[in-house]
């Protein structure tokens, strides 16, 4: 029997219902209480930790063998994960789903939904010459993992349900939860889907999701719209969860918390003429270090982390550079080497310097940093932000 003390945690239901059930400590009766995470790192976290959770099982060959999330914990105030249901794994592609128990839910993938309703009939109308038939049955995969991984994520992040529970099916009437799953198995929409008109949410029944959708940025919203989309029934096409973990670390990096007090990701950020962005609330200035592709964006109190300058590109923890002020020039930043790799430093006149750890390059238009993987990211700007001379005592930042 576990150990593991549930006070403090809460259960993934319970993050998607965004309530808990807890004992009042004046009262000692049971009360509905907001469960919520402490803040958005921390919920990143813990989504970021459901995944590694199923990469670690998928990796020894096993998988979850229920669609319950009451098994899963989280800790609201730093994203901690804790799984409590080792007596639901299996071996992957052998053990089967029974049809005679299991709840038909959203969470089911389509291809076990489709089965289990086809089992459930053969079970109803069951004579000897059939009994005798060999049939092809769906077992429990990475891709129903998968399918199951994504849509937990999606009632996580938007706390609404089905990510198929638009307009379609709200109007339609079923007579049974298999006759509604095997609509939506067959049928569905994703209500999120781009330019979808006969499925989109609906009002005052999904405003969770029509609030909280654009309050994510892009790259999650198409995450989203890839698995329920191109993997909703090509279970090939489905993100795994390495996709899932990286997707999470980009969401970390992307996420500013500014000294000011303004929290939120990148795109609230405002663009200015010359190509920096500035803090909404009280205009700090972000430069856009660039390799074409992604971006790291430096100012003042800013750090680099080991996924985006090291070797690990999922360590989003282990800080590798830091933006300080010059100690020399005041009001020139640049950004310091403290991880124990050595990098590459291209200044705006052509000259190259070695960066080893404890020296740093200044933020200047038209610097360029190699890390320690030699992958080269810029800085360009629409115009020069400041006329700078550049001497030897400069390098160490």
């Amino acid at each position: 029997m576990s150990n593991f003390n549930k006070n403090g945690w809460v259960s993934l239901a319970q993050i998607c219902e965004e309530r808990q059930l807890v004992i009042d400590a004046e009262t000692g009766k049971k009360v509905l209480r907001p469960a919520y995470f402490s803040s958005m790192n921390a919920m990143i976290e813990g989504a970021f930790q459901f995944a590694r959770f199923f990469e670690e099982i998928h990796q020894k060959g096993k998988v979850y063998c229920s669609i319950s999330p009451d098994v899963f914990y989280f800790n609201l105030k730093n994203g901690a994960f804790h799984f409590e249901g080792e007596e639901f794994l299996g071996e992957a592609y052998v053990q089967e789903p029974d049809a005679a128990e299991i709840e038909f839910t959203e969470f089911l993938a389509p291809e076990l939904a489709e089965a289990l309703a086809e089992e459930q009939e053969k079970l109803l109308s069951e004579t000897e010459e059939q009994e005798a038939l060999e049939t092809f049955k769906e077992c429990y995969s990475l891709e129903t993992d998968r399918y199951f991984m994504a849509v937990y994520l999606f009632e996580y992040f938007f706390h609404t349900g089905s990510p198929f529970e638009g307009k379609k099916m709200v109007n339609r009437c079923f007579l049974s939860p298999e006759e509604k799953e095997l609509f939506r198995a067959r049928e569905g929409r994703f209500c999120m889907e781009p330019g979808e008109e006969e499925n989109i949410p609906v009002k005052g029944i999904q405003d969770k999701l029509i609030q909280y959708w654009n309050e994510y940025p892009e790259i999650l919203q198409k995450m989203f719209q890839k698995a329920f989309l191109d993997g909703g029934r090509l279970r090939e096409l489905r993100p795994t969860e390495v996709d899932w973990k990286q997707l999470l670390v980009r969401m970390a990096m992307d996420y500013k918390s500014c000294h000011c007090g303004f929290h939120g990701f990148s795109y609230r950020l405002l663009p200015k003429e010359n190509g920096t962005f500035a803090c909404p609330k009280c205009g700090k200035i972000y430069y856009p270090l660039t390799n074409g592709m992604d971006r790291i964006l430096l100012a003042e109190g800013e750090k680099l982390y080991e996924c985006q300058t090291g070797r690990n590109p999922m360590d989003k923890d282990t800080v590798t550079g830091l933006i300080v002020e010059n100690r020399q020039k005041k009001g020139l930043y640049g950004i310091k080497n403290v991880s124990q790799g050595v990098w590459r430093g291209f200044y705006p006149d052509g000259k190259l310097k070695d960066i080893p750890n404890g020296q740093g390059i200044p933020i200047w238009n038209g610097m360029s940093v190699r890390f320690e993987l030699g992958e080269e990211w810029n800085l360009h700007l629409m115009q020069q932000v400041e006329e700078r001379k550049e001497d030897e005592d400069e390098q160490t930042v």
